[in-house]
């Protein structure tokens, strides 16, 4: 019987290396579970095992003009199987690689544009605590970029606390009134990117 098999086999194998579609068919219905089996083992996705069965029976039919010399059918598929499903999985790797390297470079670019941003905030704020009073001006600035309490610049600018709150009021006063036109296209910037 199995002898009789393999003079099937092979009498299919030359009837399809000669373009019959109805050895093709007879190929297809005898190898089509195995190959699908095979596929879902290794991609575990019913969808990809299907696809593989599709594409692997496709290159079996356009080869079919060297499946005569063919000595064990079986063997072949399962080489043919097992390569392009080795190139299937690499593809998947290699696209799921660029996806998450495009994601890196995205998040560099926001991370670029956000301090672009903070860049040009600051350059703004700058120049309008450069429009204060000298006495605001210094005020401001030792207690924002030094981080002095009200107290100790008291202390190092000779006057009372309550002169430094009022100088820093002012300021704070000033600042918002000045730089309320740029806030709107900042807040949107950082309400866009920290979406």
């Amino acid at each position: 019987m199995a002898q009789n098999s393999h003079i099937d086999e092979k009498k299919l194998l030359l009837e399809l290396s000669q373009g019959s579609e109805l050895a093709f068919t007879n190929m297809y219905n005898n190898y089509k579970n195995i190959v699908y089996g095979t596929a879902l083992k290794i991609t575990k996705s019913k969808i990809l095992a299907e696809e593989a069965v599709q594409d692997i029976f496709l290159k079996i039919w356009q080869n079919r003009e060297n499946l005569a010399e063919i000595s064990s059918f079986e063997n072949y598929i399962f080489i043919i199987s097992r390569n392009h499903l080795f190139n299937s999985i690499k593809k998947i790797a290699r696209e799921t690689n660029l996806i998450s390297e495009f994601d890196q470079k995205e998040t560099a670019v926001i991370d670029t544009d956000m301090n672009i941003k903070d860049e040009q905030y600051n350059t703004i704020l700058n120049q309008i605590v450069e429009q204060l009073p000298p006495q605001q001006q210094k005020v401001y600035q030792m207690a924002k970029r030094d981080g002095l309490s009200h107290q100790k610049i008291g202390e190092d600018l000779g006057i009372s606390t309550e002169t430094v709150k009022k100088h820093m009021a002012q300021a704070l006063k000033f600042i918002r009134l000045k730089i309320s036109p740029y806030m709107n296209m900042f807040m949107s910037l950082l309400l866009f990117f920290n979406i």
